[in-house]
């Protein structure tokens, strides 16, 4: 019977293969995932459509008056001008959260990669330490 160890070519050869393969093909997926949640946070809080319509009414609130009495006139426009001002801000306040969520999906993906990067080789330093470590 024979032993099949890591050290063999025949094992080892097409392991390191597959692992450097899957290894630099990573990051790509990586990439890929970050931008589908891009797109998704997009499609939730959509900036080019929040600024288009800043200053529209809130949820279309608007009155209608009845003649031109300037009492009437002086009410429908003061309701329009608090409900305008009341859609400003909540898209102000979409618009910023909508950046704080694309910024910080950036700065994870960012940090993400240049761990994955990373990692092998900090791993190889601390190795080759604690191997000179026992030597010394």
């Amino acid at each position: 019977m024979r032993t099949v160890t890591l050290l063999q070519p025949d094992v080892s050869v097409p392991l390191i293969r597959d692992f450097l393969g899957w290894y630099l093909q990573e990051p790509l997926q990586i990439l890929r995932r970050a931008l589908q949640y891009a797109k998704a946070f997009n499609a939730i809080l959509s900036i080019p459509f929040l600024l288009r319509t800043l200053f529209k009414p809130w949820k279309n609130i608007v009155e209608r008056g009845n003649g031109p009495m300037l009492a009437q006139i002086v009410q429908v426009l003061a309701m329009a001008i608090v409900s305008r001002g009341v859609g400003a801000v909540m898209r102000i306040g979409a618009i910023i959260i909508a950046i704080v969520l694309q910024v910080a999906l950036l700065v994870f993906t960012i940090a993400y990669l240049v761990l994955w990067i990373a990692y092998p080789l900090v791993l190889l330093f601390v190795i080759a330490h604690v191997l000179f470590a026992l030597i010394a």
